[in-house]
């Protein structure tokens, strides 16, 4: 055997171990991007069932949220501003979902979860009132447009 047999050889076994060691990157990495998911996923459900447990400790926020979702106008300008808070920080969680939706980073599942909790905000005539008057100013067009046509469906039901 002469060296450029023995080269060509060597190449071969080079090249191989490259695809080896690639094709075991890429499974790693989908092996990693499948226990992100569960993370986000996880931290996210964490996040929203945190702050329902505050209405579970707190009856006067629960009952604030009761009567803001009903009707706006039943509200102190004190109240108001809380449950416009409420609201803020609800529609802040639905928008981060609409993100990674959009991103690819959520499982249509896992989206029409997030998305019934959005469709029984928006049955509220309060929210409406709210997300009209305040809520739309604070968040991007596309989530904006998103939650109109929500609002719209439901109005059209």
């Amino acid at each position: 055997m002469n060296w450029d047999a023995i080269g060509a050889i060597a190449e071969g076994v080079g090249a191989a171990g490259v695809i080896v060691s690639l094709l075991y990157v890429a499974r790693q990495m989908g092996a990693s991007t499948r226990a992100s998911a569960v993370e986000s996923k996880l931290a996210s459900t964490r996040s929203y069932t945190d702050f329902l447990a505050e209405f579970v400790r707190t009856p006067e926020l629960y009952d604030l949220f009761i009567r803001g979702r009903k009707d706006l106008s039943s509200l102190s300008p004190e109240e108001y501003l809380r449950f416009s808070d409420l609201a803020l920080v609800s529609f802040s969680y639905f928008s981060a979902g609409y993100f990674q939706l959009a991103r690819g980073l959520l499982e249509e599942d896992d989206w029409f979860e997030t998305q019934a909790v959005i469709q029984f905000w928006m049955r509220g005539p309060g929210v409406q009132d709210w997300w009209g008057k305040v809520g739309r100013s604070f968040f991007g067009r596309r989530f904006v447009e998103f939650i109109d046509a929500q609002r719209s469906a439901i109005d059209a039901a």
